[in-house]
């Protein structure tokens, strides 16, 4: 609702215009009535109005001289109409210098009075969707320079535009954040993301110290926020400031929410370092006995860096791969991660660690069959242990990762998938709308997920997720040409909960949004 303010000295008038006019209707309501130009001015340094109506006649302060104080002292910046009983060239001309939108003369009629109405409140719809464009944009704008300092890749612009909106400080400081379930699909974890980055905006509202930022690493599998907190006279980012941010963010969220804080830096062109060592911070979440909030200067404290795992620790864990012996794999994968936590390894001895790792188990498919494609191998542990983040995720991502390859090299054995293919696909086509997976696939046609899945692309061309995804979307163009079924129906009936995400994917393959889609091919035809 529009809030308008009434200025009359005479009851009738201001009891007149009440009644004329639903104001309710026409998007307004009466905030207050004053009966003179000096009551006015004491209610708008109150009171906050969109349009002010005022008589031109009235006693101690008339309309022309409230008009021409709320201009020149900026006391408020409401449309304002001046009613007259006189038709003075004169007074409209003045009234038009201090920006009167317009000058009625008396007695008023309904119908001007409910053009003019509904001209200002569509003037005042245009203009606020254009500040909110407008702030989208700046938003957009700043997000991208922030990323830029973060990833130490700025500029002269970037620097001045992050400057302008969070000003200087002290100290800085990066803090991220992203969902602590590994386990959740993509479409999950974007959900929890949106919810993060909504929980953080309302703790930032509330303090002027701290500004986020959406999706900041940008790389497949990490769906992160950001948040920079500036140290400005006291108003710290430590233990106290994080647990604030946790607990506001967890109940917001309902569902377990990782935060890893980088170091201090003294000056906005040192963020990109606050930055690279909270996502060192992060690396170390698997090592640190289950708790949601790791800070970089303590991890890096308390690490000794001289220690290094036994290779025999090591060599046990990756022939009881070979072996698939899955009780083998639980177990030393349980001692792994129970020495790197005991023994405190710096994040480059761990990575030097799983390096070795996960070259051995190339070895040993390489083993397995001479004749397989070794790039394929690196994609799959690629795909499943770098993008999946099982290197930095938890003890239980690196088990099912060991276990699945150990599975993988057994199917290596017997190439006997190759002849359900067929029947895979017709499956797939059959029930792509429903919660189908490599894994559902894999445990219908008693196939190891990863070999299904290598067998899938080599077939194909693409990654099952792709090909589903590929085929769903291509399901959605159908159903938009050939039906009248909203955006929102047809993302459900070919699989996606999530209208947001389904768009997305949309705009992705084909270039634009479904409506958009739809009405260009009624253009074509």
């Amino acid at each position: 609702m529009l809030r308008v303010l009434l200025v009359d000295d005479e009851p009738f008038i201001l009891q007149g215009l009440r009644a004329m006019i639903d104001w309710e209707a026409e998007g307004f309501c009466i905030a207050g009535t004053v009966e003179n130009g000096k009551q006015a001015v004491e209610f708008l340094k109150q009171e906050s109005v969109s349009l002010i109506i005022a008589d031109i006649r009235m006693p101690e302060m008339n309309g022309l001289e409230l008009l021409q104080k709320v201009r020149n002292e900026h006391i408020s910046d409401a449309r304002f109409v001046i009613l007259s009983g006189m038709s003075d060239f004169s007074y409209a001309q003045k009234a038009m210098r201090y920006q009167c939108l317009e000058y009625i003369l008396k007695p008023v009629q309904k119908e001007e009075l409910l053009k003019l109405l509904r001209s200002i409140a569509s003037s005042v719809s245009a203009e606020l969707l254009q500040q909110q464009k407008n702030a989208r944009m700046e938003e957009a704008y700043y997000a991208r320079s922030m990323v830029a300092l973060l990833m130490g890749k700025y500029d002269a612009a970037d620097l001045a535009g992050v400057e302008k909106k969070i000003g200087t400080a002290q100290e800085y400081r990066y803090i991220g954040m992203e969902a602590g379930d590994k386990e959740q699909s993509e479409e999950q974890k974007r959900g929890v993301q949106r919810k993060i980055y909504r929980a953080c905006i309302d703790f930032s509202g509330k303090r002027k110290n701290c500004f986020c930022v959406f999706n900041v690493t940008q790389q497949k599998g990490c769906y992160d926020v950001g948040l920079i907190c500036c140290n400005r006279s006291g108003a710290g980012s430590g233990h106290a400031f994080l647990e604030q941010l946790r607990v506001c963010v967890t109940q917001a969220v309902q569902e377990p929410v990782w935060f890893y804080a980088g170091c201090k830096v003294g000056a906005l062109t040192e963020l990109a370092e606050s930055y690279r060592t909270a996502e060192i911070a992060k690396s170390c979440q698997a090592f640190t006995m289950d708790r949601d909030i790791v800070w970089y200067e303590e991890e890096m404290k308390g690490r000794s860096g001289a220690a290094s795992l036994q290779k025999s620790e090591l060599d046990k864990l990756i022939n009881t791969v070979a072996e698939n012996d899955s009780a083998g794999i639980e177990a030393c994968v349980a001692k792994l991660y129970e020495q790197i936590s005991r023994m405190n390894l710096e994040p480059g001895l761990i990575n030097l660690n799983i390096d070795y790792i996960l070259f051995q188990f190339v070895h040993l498919a390489v083993q397995q069959d001479d004749k397989i494609n070794q790039e394929e191998i690196l994609h799959y542990i690629s795909e499943n242990a770098f993008d999946r983040n099982m290197m930095y995720g938890s003890e239980t991502h690196f088990r099912h990762f060991a276990l699945e390859y150990a599975e993988y090299l057994a199917t290596l054995r017997n190439k006997s998938a190759k002849g359900v293919l067929a029947d895979i696909e017709r499956d797939v086509e059959e029930h792509f709308a429903e919660d189908i997976s490599l894994k559902t696939l894999s445990e219908k046609y008693y196939l190891n997920s990863a070999y299904l899945g290598q067998l899938f692309k080599k077939q194909f061309g693409k990654s099952f997720k792709n090909y589903l995804v590929s085929l769903r979307i291509e399901k959605a163009a159908q159903m938009l040409l050939q039906t009248d079924a909203k955006v929102y129906e047809i993302a459900n009936k070919v699989g996606y909960r999530d209208i947001d995400y389904f768009i997305d994917r949309f705009v992705k393959l084909k270039g634009c949004t479904p409506t958009k889609f739809r009405r260009q091919a009624g253009a074509r035809e």
